[in-house]
Formats: C-alpha cells, sequence, structure tokens
C-alpha cells in the first residue's frame, strides 16, 4: 500500500474526528458536519484514484443517483421521520459492508475469508434489524415488543450459529466456503430479525444507537477484507462513537447490552394466575360466606339509615323557614393550571416523543417566551432516552429555535425540580414516571427518572393518561395535590394555557 494513501487516510480520519468534536457544540455543529462531509468525499475520491478505477465511469452514474436520492429524502423527510431515516441509513451502511464482504470472500488467505465473511454477518444483522426498527418507527410493524416461542433460546443459537459458519469459513475453500456464507448469511439474518423485534419502544433509543455502531463495525471489517484503511478508520471511529453513546443509553435506562443482543429486554414477565391447592378451598368457601353475611348486616344498617332520612325530612319540611344569612366572603377559587403557570417564576419543561408525535415544538418555544417575557427562568429538562433516537428531543427543539443552553441533561437538573415553581410536561410519560424506583418487576425498574414527581405544581400535557410504552401505570397522573391535567392534542393544550395566562 502506498505511504501516500497511508499519511491520507490519516489525516482525513483526523478531519471526521475534529468533524465529530465540532458537532457536541450548537455553534460549530453544522460547519462540523460539512467538515466531516468533505473529509468522506476526499476518502472517496482517494479510494477510486489508489485502486485505480478512476476510469470506470458507471462508478460516477452511482455517486449521482445515490447524491440526487440522499438530497431528496434531505428535503422531504419531517423531522419527526428523523429516527426512522436514520435507522434506515445505519440499514444501507450495514447492507453495503455486507456486498463488500460478499465480493471479497473468495480471498487467498484466511484472514480475507475471515473478514469477508464477518463483515457479511455484521452488515446483514445491521441491515435487517435497522429495517425491523425503522418499520417499527414508522408503524408498519408492532411497536411492542414481538416475543415467540423459545425467542431467547432461538437468539443465541441463531448468534452461536453464524459465528460457526464464519470461522470455519477462514479456513475452507470452494463448495465449503459456499456453504459457510450462506450460513453465516442466512443465520446473521435471523439473528437480526430475533433481537430487533424483541425491543420495543422504550428501549429504541439504545437499538438505533447500538446499529449506527454496527453500522461502522461491518464497514471497518469490510475495509479490512479490501485492505483500505481509510474505511478502517472510519469504520472504527463510527463503531466506536456509537457504542459509546450505546454505553450511555443502557446506563440512562438501566439495561444491559449483552440483554437487548440475546433478545432479553426487560419486558414485563406475564402474570401468572395463582394456584390454589385442594386444601385451600375451604378457607376460601369460608372466606365467601363471611363476606355474605357482612353484607347483609351492610343493608340492614343501610335499611336503618333509609327511615332515619326520612325522618329528619319530614321535621325539616315542618320547621319554619331560617333567617336570612348575610352574604360571606367571596370564596377563592381554585387553581388551574394558567394561575399557575402565570405567578410561576422558575418553570421547567420536560418534553417527550408526544411532542414529536404532535409535532408541537414550536408552540413549546412560543409557552417559554411568553413565561420569559413575564419574568420567569425557562429550562428544558432532557432525558438520555427521551423520543426514539439519541437526541431526538433537542433536535427538535433546536428546529424550533430553542437555546441550546437552555437544554439540560437530567444529571444537572434533576435535584432543581423540587425547589421549582411548576414543571410543564409535554407528551413525556416512562421518563417521569416515579414507578420506576419501587416497581420490581416492570420494564423500567430500576430506569434513572427526572424527579418531576418532587415538584409542588406539575402540569401534565398528554394525550391521555394511557401508560407509556413500558406499559407502566404512571402515580403522578392520580396524585392528589398539585397535579394539573391537560389531556388533548399537545398544540391545542399548549395553545389554551398560553391563551389563559394572565
Amino acid at each position: 500500500m502506498p505511504a501516500l494513501q497511508i499519511i491520507l487516510s490519516a489525516v482525513l480520519a483526523a478531519l471526521v474526528l475534529a468533524g465529530i468534536s465540532m458537532m457536541s457544540k450548537v455553534r460549530t455543529a453544522v460547519a462540523g458536519n460539512l467538515l466531516s462531509a468533505f473529509a468522506m468525499l476526499c476518502g472517496i475520491v482517494g479510494t477510486l484514484f489508489f485502486a485505480g478505477v478512476v476510469s470506470v465511469w458507471t462508478i460516477y452514474v452511482s455517486i449521482l443517483v445515490g447524491a440526487l436520492i440522499g438530497s431528496l429524502l434531505a428535503a422531504r423527510v419531517q423531522m419527526i421521520q428523523m429516527p426512522q431515516t436514520v435507522a434506515l441509513f445505519n440499514g444501507l451502511g450495514g447492507g453495503a459492508s455486507a456486498l463488500v464482504g460478499l465480493l471479497s470472500v473468495h480471498g487467498d488467505t484466511a484472514f480475507v475469508r475471515f473478514t469477508a465473511l464477518l463483515a457479511v454477518a455484521v452488515g446483514m444483522v445491521t441491515l435487517v434489524g435497522s429495517l425491523v426498527a425503522a418499520g417499527k418507527l414508522h408503524r408498519v410493524l408492532p411497536q411492542k415488543p414481538v416475543v415467540w416461542k423459545a425467542h431467547a433460546l432461538c437468539t443465541l443459537l441463531f448468534l452461536a450459529l453464524t459465528l460457526a459458519f464464519v470461522v470455519a469459513g477462514a479456513f475452507v475453500q470452494g463448495i465449503g466456503l459456499t456453504v459457510c456464507l450462506a450460513g453465516a448469511f442466512v443465520f446473521a439474518s435471523l439473528f437480526g430479525l430475533w433481537f430487533s423485534l424483541r425491543v420495543g419502544g422504550a428501549d429504541m433509543p439504545i437499538t438505533i444507537s447500538l446499529l449506527n455502531s454496527l453500522s461502522g463495525v461491518a464497514g471497518s471489517i469490510a475495509g479490512m477484507a479490501i485492505g483500505d484503511v481509510f474505511l478502517v478508520a472510519v469504520g472504527g471511529i463510527v463503531g466506536a462513537s456509537g457504542l459509546l453513546l450505546t454505553q450511555i443509553m443502557c446506563r440512562a435506562m438501566n439495561r444491559k447490552l449483552m440483554s437487548i443482543l440475546t433478545g432479553g429486554t426487560m419486558t414485563p414477565p406475564a402474570p401468572q394466575p395463582p394456584v390454589i391447592e385442594e386444601n385451600e378451598n375451604e378457607e376460601l368457601i369460608r372466606r365467601i360466606m363471611d363476606l355474605e353475611k357482612k353484607i347483609k348486616e351492610l343493608e340492614a344498617m343501610v335499611a336503618d339509615l333509609e327511615t332515619r332520612v326520612k325522618a329528619l325530612d319530614g321535621q325539616l319540611n315542618a320547621a319554619p323557614a331560617p333567617a336570612p344569612v348575610e352574604a360571606s366572603a367571596p370564596v377563592e377559587e381554585a387553581p388551574t393550571a394558567a394561575s399557575v403557570l402565570s405567578k410561576a417564576k422558575d418553570v421547567i419543561i420536560v418534553p417527550g416523543y408526544g411532542m414529536a408525535l404532535a409535532q408541537a415544538q414550536h408552540q413549546v418555544r412560543q409557552l417559554a417566551d411568553k413565561l420569559e417575557s413575564r419574568g420567569a427562568r425557562v429550562r428544558f429538562a432532557i432525558h438520555p432516552v427521551a423520543g426514539r433516537m439519541p437526541g431526538h428531543m433537542n433536535v427538535l427543539l433546536a428546529e424550533a429555535d430553542v437555546d441550546y443552553e437552555k437544554l439540560y441533561e437530567m444529571d444537572a437538573i434533576n435535584d432543581d425540580f423540587k425547589n421549582a415553581d411548576a414543571v410543564v410536561v409535554i407528551g413525556a410519560n416512562d421518563v417521569l414516571n416515579p414507578a420506576a424506583r419501587n416497581a420490581v418487576g416492570t420494564p423500567i425498574y430500576g430506569m434513572p427518572v427526572l424527579n418531576v414527581d418532587q415538584a409542588p405544581e406539575v402540569i401534565v400535557c398528554n394525550f391521555d393518561l394511557k401508560p407509556g410504552y413500558a406499559g407502566v401505570e404512571n402515580p403522578i397522573y392520580t396524585r392528589e395535590k398539585g397535579v394539573y391535567l391537560e389531556l388533548g392534542d399537545a398544540k391545542e393544550t399548549l395553545m389554551r394555557l398560553m391563551a389563559g395566562i394572565a
């Protein structure tokens, strides 16, 4: 390999890293994205040049078609559709790596055959898993976890068979290699299908970041198979960054990565009916008889009370009319969500996936602007897995021109809920459900949540009171004091709130 190619690959990989670093800050994010894209373009041109295929005109037609499709998607895809778009792009990256591995599998050395088969395997897991994730996000597949008979066992079996065919394929050629290629292809696809179907909406942010990591890993392995340093480097960067993000997501949701990969996502076990032993039947019958006896006693008491009420009615009707009572002081009206916000000076807004579905981020910003114009301090509490992809809420609020400095991560704001005057929840549920602290055996048990329940006044702008994707009832909704339920479409609810703020 020419030294110039190695140097150029190192420089371009450094530029990609620099671009990623710049994307961590709002003011430099656009420039960082452009820098990384430019480095990738230079990498493609350099690869074509050093591979000696610059004169193959069909490559440029393919690049043009791909650029047109990408431009069309960029122009037409709505922000609410971004999670499934990201999932689809992850799948395309995995599919491309699998194709590279497929075309280079008949190499001369065991290393080339092994890396090619591994690229096929990881690429197919990424492709199939991403397609299922995109289907779930786009609601063409069930969003709830799909669990088949012996699901976890089959998932582990497919993973083991995939690895076995990849390893075996490195040491055989001819028909044996073809069989190993077919086995790795099929069982990797089945593994991707089995593990992704088990994932529910609550685990989707982890899955998206994991698939992003796998797409980079597949690209890096494909680069090893064909001896492309730049592809190895960039694939490694994507894989490592995606894996770090996946670990952050796992900690934020109290998940284990291996549990997700093997189909063991934290879905609640199906409740089992109690088994009644024969010696328990007599005790059950005795309790029923006691209840019937108490019911008869209560009926007698009710009949006696009815008799007394009738007697009192007769006495009241015979009594002279009471003297007029002087008008008392006006009774203070019960507080409403709008009146609470009118007086609040420290407000925390908690956005969730419901805000994304309603596309109400612009109304949320208008509410924040109105509160700030009245002298209130407004902050946004962002849970790491709010939405359906990492950074989902940040992207939506940035689209609505919300100042990034007002967005606070969970750890930075969680202790402030108890001191805030009011909290406004916009389409969030699982990420603030206090049941996560003590509801053992539920999907969210142990998951760190936003301490919304500690706030004195909570305004919930959700579509309804149904549980979130985890299926766990939220006790905040039934709190007797300091909770105001503004149910319905988020846009309409927010407009009513703003109209009612004095």
